[in-house]
C-alpha cells in the first residue's frame, strides 16, 4: 500500500486537483470520474483502486493516466508517475496539464535541466497558466537567468489577476529575486500583497520581516517574525524565523529577547 502524503508541487497541484474531463466514449470514464471525486476528497487509496480500474477498461485515458501520476507523487512514486505522464503525452503530446506534471515531476526530483524544457514545453501548450509561467520562471532562475525569471514570474502574476485568482504564493518567489536585484520597494509591493491576500501564511510575514530587516528596520521586522512564529500555514522552518528573530532583536537594541530565541535553537539541538 502506498504512503500519501500532500506535499505535492507546492501550492501549484493544489490549485488543480480536478484533471481535465475524461473522453466521453471512454470505457473507463464513469470509473476514472470516481477516481477523481475521492482524489478531491483525499480518499488516495480509494481513488487509486478506481483509476487503476479506469486504466483497466482504457489504458490511453489520458485523464486516467494523469490522475495515476498525480497519486504516484502523492505517495513520492516518482518513477509510476513519470511512466504514467510518458505515456498521457504519447497518446496526447498537447495534453497541457500532463506536460506541467511531467515538469513537475523532474522539478521534484531535483533535476532542474530536464524540468526547464517540460516547462517550457507546458508554457507554449498553455500560455494563459499561471503555473506553468510560475514554475518555468522557478527553474530559470534556478539555472542562473535572474531577469528571464523575474519576466516570468510577473506574467504568472499578471495571468492570476487578469483571471480574478491571484495567490500570495506565485508573489513570494518573485518578491525573493526582487530583493536579491536590490529593488527592495517594488519587492515590498509584492510581499504586502501576499500578506494581505493570506494573512495566515507564515511565509508572507517572514519574507516581510527579511525585508524590514534589509531596510533598516529591525523593530518592525522583529513584530513580524513574531507573528510568523505564531503561525502553522507555509512552509518556512522554525529555526529559520528564530536566526532571523536573533538578529532583528539585537538589531533592534533588546539582547534578552534574541537570547530567548538562541535558547530555543539550542535546546532544539540538544535533543
Amino acid at each position: 500500500m502506498m504512503r500519501w502524503t500532500l506535499r505535492i508541487a507546492v501550492g501549484a497541484l493544489a490549485a488543480a486537483l480536478v484533471c481535465g474531463a475524461a473522453e466521453p466514449t471512454s470505457p473507463g470514464q464513469a470509473s476514472y470520474q470516481k477516481a477523481n471525486a475521492l482524489f478531491v476528497a483525499q480518499k488516495f487509496n480509494e481513488s487509486l483502486a478506481a483509476v487503476e480500474e479506469a486504466l483497466r477498461l482504457d489504458p490511453n485515458l489520458v485523464a486516467a493516466l494523469t490522475l495515476h501520476a498525480k497519486l504516484a507523487m502523492a505517495a513520492n512514486r516518482y518513477d509510476v508517475a513519470r511512466k504514467s505522464l510518458e505515456h498521457a503525452l504519447k497518446v496526447d503530446p498537447k495534453a497541457a496539464y500532463a506536460q506541467f506534471l511531467y515538469g513537475m515531476e523532474a522539478w521534484m526530483n531535483n533535476d532542474v535541466q530536464a524540468a526547464l524544457p517540460r516547462f517550457r514545453k507546458a508554457r507554449e501548450l498553455a500560455p494563459r497558466d499561471a503555473r506553468a509561467a510560475l514554475y518555468l520562471g522557478l527553474a530559470t532562475e534556478s539555472l542562473g537567468q535572474p531577469a528571464d525569471a523575474l519576466v516570468l514570474y510577473q506574467e504568472a502574476i499578471r495571468l492570476e489577476r487578469a483571471a480574478g485568482q491571484p495567490q500570495s504564493e506565485t508573489l513570494l518567489p518573485g518578491a525573493r529575486l526582487l530583493v536579491l536585484l536590490g529593488r527592495l520597494e517594488e519587492s515590498e509591493r509584492w510581499i504586502r500583497e501576499a500578506v494581505k491576500l493570506s494573512p495566515k501564511l507564515r511565509d508572507a510575514h517572514f519574507e516581510l520581516a527579511r525585508l524590514l530587516l534589509k531596510k533598516g528596520d529591525p523593530a518592525h521586522a522583529a513584530e513580524e517574525g513574531e507573528l510568523s512564529l505564531t503561525l502553522s500555514e507555509g512552509s518556512v522552518a522554525d529555526n529559520a524565523i528564530h536566526y532571523l528573530l536573533i538578529r532583528a532583536w539585537q538589531q533592534a537594541g533588546q539582547p534578552d529577547r534574541a537570547a530567548a530565541h538562541a535558547a530555543v535553537i539550542r535546546a532544539k539541538e540538544s535533543r
